[in-house]
């Protein structure tokens, strides 16, 4: 078997490396193993032989044993100081150097981490599928590049300045210089040992070296955040554009409330077609990633294109696609079990040429983004749809809202069409097993009647209406699905009125049939009834709970799996959620929309409410729970083509229609989300649906500007 020679070089600002050992490792599953044992080095670098045609991702741990600072030496003492990169070895020449540095070390710890242990002496331990790890890798290079320079993504718009990323990138880089240097800090306390202490760790189980802490920051970012950034204030910057040299920042809003690192994308791969209203992600058999998109950029149309992300957040080559019926997709996208093909939802935003007025679905080849459906998409029993999924059987559950009243930003009378019954519509997997195909009568089942509330001192009655508003619906692969609805009051037809609600549904006999409901009592909707909850999506957790957020309610609500108990809520740092995901650790993750209230009249009209991802590691304990968001870096949010995140639009004038001479700016890069979804890296990749002027959204502009990734906060799918 052929080998190929590697070489390394260590390497950190305001310093020589002298002496120093290392070891490789093979991470992928099957290939999992030592390279070489801890060998030691002279100098700042060196060379390894690695054997071709076995793992194809490698990680190097290198200790630095001694360094010098203008000419003076120092050797390592007490706890270890390790450093770590990454490679993919088909990349590496003879010509290639792998940089091993501090920006290596925590671009690779925060995009590997969920495949991640650090031993107490500081080796790396990594290993994962070939999926975790290309996916992990492309993640790394958008940070820094494996032959060394800070990423193209991380450093430019819409990253750059434009989020905090980047400063922090650098400041966690200046951590890792002050721990091996150790001056005594603010705190009185070694630099290295007030660090260790400060990240969070299980109780009986105290960090024992950076890199260990490091992995752990990313189970807790919040634990000391502000404490860790003050160790720094006041330090000589060495890597340069940290958090405490922000421009445009005021002092007290340079500390993060959490050490995440994300990466932003807003561009679908072609200038005219710029992402506006990201709504749902779903990832194919390749980890690309297909978003549902709402809007055309400047407008409240519909959009008729949806960005294709390959699984580093760069475009795909056939990004973005178009055709096959695509028309104002909204929460619906679904990818069959093979992986293969993506289906979107279309429910139509804007006047009524926007409206795809039967509804439909719109279906792609994975591959290349050829559309397979028609050019009017598939439309047999739909009436404009949100949420979709398939179940392990294959076959595909949709919402059907079927009420035609327009929904915001469109305005009022502008759908002269009739409305159909909100139902559930499920298209059967074809005999032939082929997605490809469209759906054919006689295996589409449509249920449309559903027990309804429709007032509190009424009793349920059995009917067809357009006002249930389906909204999602989750199967739980056993022949049921959950079915999640906005519900709606109407204050002069009670007939129109539906409570908002959740319903269990299950195939029976070839037909679909109602077998528990649940209707919500909440009280606190603007309306001043009970039960209109605005109830979004609704999935199920490891123990067969049903979890449905809702907008109105400001919560989420834990059900039993057959709607005859609630079983708790989680409504601690949440605004308005629509989206809610649980990953494979139980980890709860809330899509926080905001509140259309909260803002200020000031040059920018934003909202000024909190923006972001609701985490919940412990479900059992709801008080913990904690607010995921991307602050500022001091510039404005920009589009993909240089734009303000605004474009030209002025700023309008508060309880009037003119505008006034004011261009409208923005520095909130995560905007009001609708949902998340987790890649098989531990990505939680996050849709920044609208904008954060709630003014502007209803008025001209709603969409938001892309996806915002938390690097290595879940649990892998």
């Amino acid at each position: 078997m052929s080998t190929k020679k590697v070489q390394f070089s260590v390497e950190v600002n305001n310093m020589k490396i002298t002496s120093g050992s290392f070891q490789i490792f093979g991470i992928v599953e099957n290939f999992v193993g030592e390279v070489n044992h801890k060998t030691s080095f002279q100098g700042d670098r060196f060379n390894a032989e690695i054997k071709e045609n076995e793992s194809e991702y490698y990680s190097v741990t290198v200790w630095i044993n001694e360094y010098t600072i203008d000419n003076v030496k120092y050797t390592v003492q007490d706890k270890p100081l390790s450093l770590l990169a990454t490679l993919y070895l088909p990349d590496i020449n003879e010509n290639s150097i792998v940089k091993v540095t501090p920006e290596s070390s925590i671009a690779s710890i925060y995009t590997f981490t969920r495949m991640t242990a650090v031993d107490n002496d500081g080796t790396v331990q990594m290993k994962g599928t070939e999926r975790n790890m290309k996916i992990a890798y492309g993640m790394k290079k958008n940070l820094y590049k494996t032959e060394g320079g800070i990423g193209d993504m991380i450093s430019t718009s819409p990253n750059g300045f434009e989020t905090n990323s980047y400063p922090m990138f650098n400041s966690l880089c200046n951590l890792y210089y002050y721990c091996l240097t150790n001056p005594i800090c603010n705190t009185r306390k070694p630099f290295y040992e007030q660090f260790l202490n400060y990240v969070w760790h299980e109780s009986d189980k105290s960090n024992q070296n950076f890199l260990q802490a490091i992995r752990n920051i990313l189970y807790d970012p919040f634990t000391n955040a502000g404490n860790i950034y003050q160790m720094l204030v006041g330090m000589e910057e060495i890597y340069k554009d940290s958090l405490v040299s922000m421009k445009n920042v005021a002092d007290d809003k340079k500390a993060p409330n959490n050490w995440t690192l994300t990466l932003k994308s807003n561009t679908s791969g072609a200038k005219n077609f710029i992402p506006s209203g990201s709504a749902f992600v779903v990832f194919d058999a390749d980890d690309n990633a297909w978003i549902a998109n709402n809007f055309r950029a400047g407008s409240a149309d519909s959009g008729t294109h949806c960005p294709v992300y390959k699984y580093d957040a760069t475009p795909a080559d056939f990004s973005p696609v178009q055709g096959g019926g695509l028309l104002g997709v909204a929460f619906g996208a679904a990818v069959s079990p093979d992986k293969k093909y993506i289906s979107f939802g279309n429910f139509g935003w804007g006047p009524e040429f926007n409206n795809p007025q039967e509804g439909s679905i719109s279906r792609f080849y994975y591959k290349d983004g050829r559309p397979v459906s028609s050019s009017n998409g598939f439309t047999l029993g739909l009436s404009r749809v949100q949420g979709m999924e398939y179940d392990n059987d294959g076959n595909l559950w949709m919402a059907s809202v079927g009420c035609q009243d327009p929904f915001a930003p469109s305005k009022t009378g502008v759908y002269p069409f009739e409305s159909e019954p909100s139902a559930v519509v499920v298209y059967l997997k074809p005999e032939d097993g082929d997605f490809a195909k469209g759906p054919t009568p006689e295996l589409t089942l449509i249920c449309n009647e559903f027990p309804v509330k429709q007032s509190a001192d009424s009793d349920p009655v059995v009917m067809k209406t357009p006002y249930l508003k389906i909204f999602d619906v989750i199967p739980d692969h056993k022949g049921n699905a959950y079915v999640s609805c906005i519900g709606n009051y109407d204050k002069d037809i009670p007939e129109n009125c539906a409570f908002s609600a959740v319903y269990k549904v299950a195939i029976e006999e070839n037909q679909l049939v109602v077998k528990n409901s649940w209707f919500s009592d909440y009280s606190g909707s603007a309306n001043g009834q009970p039960g209109y909850e605005s109830l979004r999506q609704v999935t199920i957790n490891g123990e067969g709970d049903v979890v449905v957020v809702g907008v109105s309610s400001n919560q989420a609500t834990v059900l039993s799996h057959d709607l005859s108990a609630i079983k708790g809520y989680y409504d601690v740092n949440t605004y308005a959620p629509w989206g809610v995901k649980i990953d494979k650790k139980q980890t709860v993750f809330l899509a926080n929309f905001g509140h259309e209230t909260d803002f200020k009249d000031n040059p920018t009209l934003d909202m000024q409410g909190s923006f972001g991802v609701t985490m919940l590691r412990e479900p059992s304990k709801p008080e913990t729970a904690m607010l995921l968001t991307v602050p500022t870096g001091g510039s404005e949010v920009t589009l993909a083509n240089g734009h303000p995140l605004y474009g030209t639009q002025q700023k309008p004038k508060l309880n009037q229609s003119r505008h006034e001479a004011v261009q409208m700016h923005c520095y909130q890069p995560i905007m009001r989300l609708t949902s998340t979804n987790i890649d098989g890296a531990g990505n939680l990749w996050c849709m920044n649906n609208w904008k954060p002027s709630a003014l502007v959204d209803v008025l001209d502009n709603p969409g938001g500007d892309g996806v915002v990734i938390f690097l290595g906060i879940a649990q892998p799918e």
